[in-house]
């Protein structure tokens, strides 16, 4: 791990391995040769706002463009990731979540529904038969795993978690680079352990709803202030 962190807006990355730097600034040469790139930073990948032009932009200006891809179903992200090749020749960075998949409660999210029907009434709606998972975790989803292994894009970033060794493995074997949010130092070491390629340093500057649960004694603290030296 590097004593510096190279800033990225909300996240800090740290290559988990090493590369080639200067004494001038290492961190940022690190990052740049790392990932082929010019400008030492990364776009953040926002799923829902985030869009091949953006992405394709900023990695066309030298830095990591990215998408996030967190809400997108499988052929939305092939899309996605296309509409961004077409547009750019640089590498560019896809986002996952890696949340652990909620447990189905049949009985309970009807009763959700019917706590809800009175507001659906107030605007002359009728409230979903049955409530659907908004954001699929990249945990075990086959489909998606097999849309990257096809793609192979630059780099395939995860947050909220990790996705099992055989999916690092097979991300791996295509060449693909990996990284992944780590909100307080177990994470992070969590992250290197697992193998992916960097952590993601993500503390108080980040959006807050955006942020797993941490214990409390890493509460309010910043990115840099939890990179290990």
């Amino acid at each position: 791990m590097a004593k510096n962190v190279t800033s990225c807006n909300v996240v800090s990355f740290v290559p988990t391995t090493a590369a080639p730097s200067t004494d001038e600034n290492p961190m940022s040469d690190r990052l740049s040769q790392y990932l082929a790139i010019d400008i030492p930073l990364i776009q953040a990948p926002m799923a829902g706002v985030s869009t091949p032009e953006l992405a394709a932009a900023v990695s066309n200006a030298g830095a990591l463009g990215s998408l996030g891809l967190g809400a997108s179903s499988v052929a939305r992200a092939r899309e996605a990731i296309r509409r961004t090749r077409a547009l750019t020749d640089r590498p560019f960075n896809v986002n996952l979540f890696c949340h652990a998949p909620p447990a189905r409660d049949a009985a309970a999210e009807a009763a959700w529904i019917e706590v809800l029907r009175p507001q659906f009434a107030r605007f002359q709606a009728e409230p979903p038969q049955q409530l659907a998972e908004i954001y699929a975790s990249f945990r075990g989803h086959r489909e998606m795993l097999e849309m990257l292994l096809e793609e192979r894009p630059a780099v395939v970033s995860f947050h909220f978690g990790l996705p099992d060794a055989g999916a690092i493995a097979s991300l791996h074997d295509r060449g693909i680079m990996l990284a992944a949010t780590a909100t307080c130092l177990d994470e992070a070491r969590q992250i290197r352990a697992a193998g992916i390629d960097m952590v993601i340093a993500q503390g108080i500057e980040a959006v807050r709803s955006e942020r797993r649960g941490l214990p409390e004694q890493h509460a309010g603290a910043g990115a840099a202030a939890q990179a290990p030296s």
